[in-house]
């Protein structure tokens, strides 16, 4: 799964991985950077609207109002795949959550260990994400997005079973195009970069506790 990331950069320094220009970044109040969990609003970069580039702060989790259980923060491929009427509705608000890595977790309940999981090459994540939300609506969880995962491979399975699709940069840029129909968005889901190209490590315990927001959370340390 994909329930914690992390977005220290600036954003300006995810815009310019992405060679995007948006017009407006003084919108973006400040939020959570080195420990981010479902329920706040992390950055977001999209074309949606007028199909410029943006970047916004959206709501990570969906719960359209017909739905009775918790806010839904991960949409599974295989469901998407299988054409499920909640996820499908969203195939044509698709976004992009900027990261520096994610989160997971090891070990037993009250003993668990933190690891956080990023690219190789230091280089920003690009986390493939679909949405309820289009410009002038609120950015509530009935608004809200959700990240994609996939089934785990290789090392990262020890790690956690599932992991969030995360594209490379020609693939993240088709992914929110206007101009991209949903079945080769779905396509897209395909590719996304393998085990190989991500680095794991133990960090800090208090990684667990989201009010942790210190610089640290992405340091190596001893199990």
């Amino acid at each position: 799964m994909c329930g914690r990331i992390r977005q220290a950069r600036e954003p300006v320094d995810y815009i310019e991985s992405m060679n995007w220009n948006p017009h407006d970044l003084g919108k973006l109040a400040d939020g959570l950077k080195y420990n981010v969990p479902p329920g706040t609003r992390p950055l977001v970069m999209h074309q949606l609207g007028d199909s410029s580039n943006q970047i916004d702060r959206l709501f990570w989790g969906y719960k359209p109002e017909w739905y009775k259980r918790a806010p839904v923060i991960n949409a599974r491929l295989d469901t998407i795949l299988k054409k499920s009427p909640m996820w499908r509705a969203l195939l044509g608000k698709r976004v992009l959550v900027p990261a520096d890595g994610w989160f997971e977790w090891t070990g037993e309940t009250g003993d668990k260990q933190p690891w956080f999981i990023h690219g190789k090459d230091g280089a920003p994540l690009f986390l493939a994400a679909i949405t309820a939300w289009q410009p002038g609506k609120a950015e509530d969880v009935e608004n809200g997005f959700a990240i994609v995962t996939d089934a785990s491979a290789g090392g990262m399975v020890d790690i956690h079973d599932r992991r969030p699709v995360v594209l490379a940069l020609d693939a993240a840029r088709e992914w929110t195009s206007p101009d991209t129909s949903i079945e080769s968005a779905l396509e897209l889901l395909s590719t996304s970069r393998p085990e190989t190209a991500f680095h794991w490590h133990p960090v800090t315990r208090q990684v667990s506790n989201v009010k942790y927001q210190a610089p640290n959370t992405n340091h190596p340390t001893a199990i």
